[in-house]
């Protein structure tokens, strides 16, 4: 589910509030999502583990970083996608980012907004790739982001009705620009949020030839999360069947990702149904696609929501 721009305002507005319920204590327990145990595996890559990610919108909750890295492990997460706040001290960054490494949760920079498609709000993309090369550039090595997470859904504005292939054409440019900025000096992982129905749009695919929306983004990443909003496996299953050949033939890694927050779409989120449901469902996705060579594991959006919703 996208978090438009008055959200992320919002979070800036009441980050003391919400800071202050953490420390509080939230200490809601559950059990680990398919894959990965109750307690951190620092000696095992990433790259050889399930994943089990989520994202973090939200980053005043890592001034309480004993107690949420507690819950982030509970919850059995290593990787994360933390917001970036330029107003937010860097110093809270880089305490959580180095307890994180050593618990083995890789954290990458997260950032997006459905307009910056549009090139009259590109610089505002720029804008955070480039804090986040400055402030890798000024923190040791156990402090710094393993990767940059771009969350661009343009899907969502009025214009992609009225102008779909002008919004595609500029979303693929924004994104082949993300890509070539960030590593245009840095070797930091590259990944994107898509929706599952990208392979109902047909672009070209960059040589000459056609392919799907989903598979042209796809190729021009390191890393997607596809954003499977739908509260059952079965329906999970089949909606990213086409994505997962796809990414299987590109190479690409790929989480499925389910959401938990209280979207009013039925069957849209285990806002509803709770932590048990969603394990058990997660459970029966990673069953069936452990054989896939791209499917490298789960993610849950949002860390607030997941946070709040029963057993």
């Amino acid at each position: 589910m996208n978090k438009n721009q008055t959200e992320k305002r919002a979070w800036r507005r009441l980050g003391a509030m919400v800071l202050a319920l953490v420390v509080a204590g939230q200490a809601l327990a559950c059990s680990p999502l398919p894959g990965i145990g109750g307690s951190p595996a620092i000696a095992a890559a990433e790259e050889q583990q399930s994943v089990v990610s989520t994202w973090m919108w939200n980053p005043y909750v890592i001034a309480d970083k004993g107690n949420t890295l507690r819950q982030l492990t509970e919850k059995g997460v290593n990787r994360l996608y933390l917001f970036i706040d330029p107003d937010f001290s860097a110093t809270y960054y880089k305490e959580f980012i180095s307890e994180a490494h050593a618990r083995g949760i890789k954290v990458h920079a997260l950032n997006g907004a459905p307009g910056w498609v549009l090139p009259e709000h590109n610089d505002k993309m720029y804008d955070f790739i480039y804090w986040v090369k400055q402030y890798n550039v000024g923190a040791r090595a156990e402090e710094q982001f393993d990767g940059i997470h771009l969350d661009v859904e343009p899907y969502v504005m009025p214009q992609w009705k009225q102008q779909s292939d002008a919004m595609i054409g500029l979303w693929t440019d924004t994104v082949s620009g993300f890509v070539q900025e960030v590593k245009s000096d840095t070797d930091l992982t590259v990944g994107i949020d898509m929706p599952v129905w990208l392979e109902t749009y047909r672009v070209r695919d960059g040589y000459g030839g056609m392919t799907t929306l989903s598979d042209r983004l796809m190729r021009m990443v390191e890393q997607v999360t596809l954003m499977a909003y739908i509260d059952n496996a079965k329906d999970i299953i089949d909606s990213v069947q086409n994505e997962l050949a796809e990414a299987d033939r590109a190479g690409v890694p790929v989480l499925i990702a389910v959401d938990t927050v209280d979207s009013g779409e039925p069957g849209g989120s285990f806002h509803a149904k709770g932590t048990a449901s969603m394990s058990a469902e997660l459970g029966k996705v990673h069953e069936a696609f452990a054989g896939h060579a791209s499917y490298k594991g789960t993610a849950v959006h949002e860390w607030d929501s997941w946070l709040q919703i029963g057993r």
